[in-house]
């Protein structure tokens, strides 16, 4: 890597007020042991607590801190999207702002850079989440897995390096639904993998628990595949093919055994499961229908109330 290749820290923030006084000097601290030229951009998505105004004290005697502050909550994605996109730096660096991936990491991901590496993934050695957050993980995990299968390695930490040139091809794609880790392993650019020590959270909340994972799983599926749709038309063919043996189930029991069977409980049965399917199936088609007319509205990713350089 050349010496005077710029760093961008982009480090996504909602209401971590407590956990962001041990981040700043530790992340202060490592940047300048780089002996590079970097910045650190705070993304404020939102908070409602002090975080914001904690950050703007710190900007006043630390040139190296820009701060973009968006109207309301957006979205983790969302932030973090802002934050690649107002990064300045030849290299930038996707951190959370909980110290899990604890800073001093980060030295590590850019001494894997080679000239032909253009991101940088990580794997915790051990997770040390709580036991829903790691369920919810691997269910995240597996679901995309089976959805996508062997087409490209799914990378699902949101503590990576990458080059400019990655975000301007995330950029090109015009997702409602803009997952980082999908989007990053779709476009499939040359990457390296790195195993990095991951922390227990000493202070306030996770942001992701089990059922935003399971809300983030659902989006996966809906936002980056057509298998529900594929599912109503598997449904269609099994239901039809459950009537047709009922009936001729029913002719045989009638024309040879010359048995009668009660129509009544036959006819609920059947009804009730094509009942199901008819729902189930316009619910899907609804889902997909709404993501097309989120599309259509072109609405942007988020609102920026205000950007301090």
């Amino acid at each position: 890597m050349n010496d005077s290749l710029q760093v961008s820290v982009v480090i996504p923030v909602f209401n971590e007020e407590l956990v962001l006084r041990e981040l700043y000097p530790r992340l202060k601290k490592e940047a300048e042991s780089w002996g590079k030229s970097y910045e650190l951009l705070f993304v404020d998505d939102g908070s409602t607590d002090n975080s914001f105004e904690l950050m703007c004290k710190w900007k006043k005697r630390d040139s190296k801190i820009r701060i973009v502050k968006f109207t309301r909550n957006f979205g983790q994605q969302a932030a973090v999207l802002a934050g690649f996109r107002k990064s300045r730096g030849d290299i930038v660096v996707q951190i959370d702002s909980d110290l899990q991936n604890p800073p001093e990491e980060i030295k590590r991901l850019l001494s894997a850079f080679t000239d032909e590496i253009d991101l940088v993934v990580t794997i915790p050695r051990k997770r040390r989440d709580s036991f829903l957050r790691v369920l919810g993980s691997k269910v995240l995990y597996s679901l995309a897995q089976a959805l996508f299968g062997n087409r490209f390695k799914l990378n699902l930490s949101s503590f990576r390096a990458m080059r400019k040139s990655v975000i301007e091809k995330i950029d090109q794609c015009q997702d409602r639904s803009r997952y980082m880790a999908v989007l990053m392993s779709w476009i499939a650019v040359p990457t390296v993998e790195l195993e990095v020590e991951h922390h227990l959270r000493t202070t306030g909340q996770t942001k992701y628990g089990f059922l935003p994972l399971l809300r983030l799983s659902w989006d996966l599926i809906t936002g980056y595949s057509n298998f529900p749709l594929r599912l109503v038309t598997y449904l269609g063919l099994l239901g039809a093919s459950m009537g047709f043996a009922i009936m001729i189930f029913l002719l045989y029991q009638r024309l040879v055994s010359g048995i009668l069977i009660e129509g009544f409980v036959v006819l609920s049965a059947v009804f009730s499961f094509f009942a199901g399917v008819q729902l189930m199936s316009i619910g899907f088609l609804g889902e997909y229908l709404g993501r097309v007319h989120m599309q259509i509205q072109n609405r942007p990713d988020y609102i920026l109330h205000k950007v301090i350089d």
